[in-house]
């Protein structure tokens, strides 16, 4: 009995060197192509979306070919949204499926065209809308966009999340813009717009998105540092001092996203160059004291303080006494009956006027 249970156990083990059923290599492809980020400038459909440059394994990128996009045309009523993206894996997979069924190609990059369309980290490609203006479908359509790349020949990465708009018409360009450079800021002015980017008037704006960029770099950011609702004004207190910027604005006539965006107004150069002195100092007293005279005051509360001065006046021009002091008191030695002042500098080698005693 024993010896029928070892022989059945020896059977039941699987056997030394047995090959396994082949497995089948792991197809490596470009990585799904995310996040696409969608939004209209002017008669544009801009798409925005990071250019592919690892697989689906992780693994760095070779051998990409093409970057695709696709366009698909819904038919809506006049006012309505874009919906909001599926909520479950399985009306995602349908929705996929139905996008692929429909849509047609509107962009196929090649290796060439890739770098030209190249923008910093990202690839920018622009769906011009003249031909749905033609057909005064501009508010009536939603427009959804899907893209893939492609590795060698054939192999074609997942498709990207899809993205949707509703196009509308958008007010002309701001004129007139009119920066003014402030201590730790910039404010901006400038006009609306004449009329809607096709010339019917009067217009409708929703609000204002305000764009700023290094002098350096030749792009504005896809993003916005600030909006303006209800006002052509804007005041930046993110600017820093002693750089160089350029700013633009944009009208939008909703307040929905994605933005829907008219063209920008034309570029303004600002220079934050620190030229603001800082404020006089305050509470100079002069103290009669044994052997001179003793000068106190109150400490500057300017954020970029890097020293205090003090000037003697003995009836004619004044005199400098004191350079570089950190401290706000000093004294002045053998010295008795005189008129003093005493100014701030900044980091930037800016004087304030000079502080005197009341």
């Amino acid at each position: 009995m024993r010896r029928s249970l070892f022989l059945l156990a020896v059977a039941l083990l699987p056997g030394c060197g047995r090959k396994l059923p082949p497995e089948a290599p792991l197809l490596v492809l470009p990585a799904r192509v995310e996040p696409i980020r969608i939004a209209q400038e002017g008669g544009d459909v801009v798409l925005r979306f990071p250019y592919p440059s690892v697989t689906n394994s992780g693994s760095t990128l070779t051998n990409l070919t093409k970057v695709t996009v696709t366009r698909e045309i819904q038919s809506i009523r006049e006012g309505q949204r874009v919906p909001p993206p599926p909520a479950d894996a399985a009306q995602r997979e349908r929705d996929e499926k139905s996008f692929r069924a429909r849509a047609e190609t509107i962009a196929e990059l090649s290796t060439r065209d890739l770098d030209a369309a190249t923008v910093g980290a990202d690839l920018v490609v622009r769906d011009p809308l003249i031909p749905l203006y033609r057909e005064k479908r501009i508010g009536r359509v939603l427009l959804r966009y899907g893209v893939t790349a492609t590795r060698d020949k054939k192999r074609v990465s997942e498709l990207s999340p899809i993205v949707s708009i509703v196009p509308r018409v958008p007010p002309d360009r701001p004129l007139h813009v009119v920066p003014a450079v402030e201590e730790n800021r910039v404010c901006l002015d400038w006009w609306p717009p004449a009329a809607m980017l096709d010339g019917v008037a009067p217009f409708v704006v929703a609000g204002y998105a305000i764009y700023r960029r290094d002098a350096a770099e030749e792009e504005f950011d896809d993003q916005p540092i600030g909006v303006s609702i209800g006002a052509t004004t804007y005041v930046d207190m993110t600017a820093r001092p002693d750089r160089a910027y350029v700013y633009t604005v944009r009208a939008a006539p909703v307040a929905d996203l994605p933005l829907i965006l008219g063209p920008a107004a034309d570029p303004v150069a600002v220079s934050t160059k620190d030229v603001f002195p800082p404020a006089a100092p305050e509470g100079l007293l002069i103290l009669a004291e044994s052997g001179g005279t003793r000068l106190v005051w109150n400490p500057s509360l300017a954020p970029d303080l890097a020293f205090y001065r003090v000037y003697r006046t003995d009836g004619g021009a004044p005199t400098r006494l004191a350079d570089d002091l950190k401290d706000p008191l000093f004294f002045d030695a053998g010295a008795f009956g005189r008129t003093y002042g005493v100014t701030a500098v900044d980091k930037a080698g800016n004087e304030s006027a000079p502080g005197t005693a009341k």
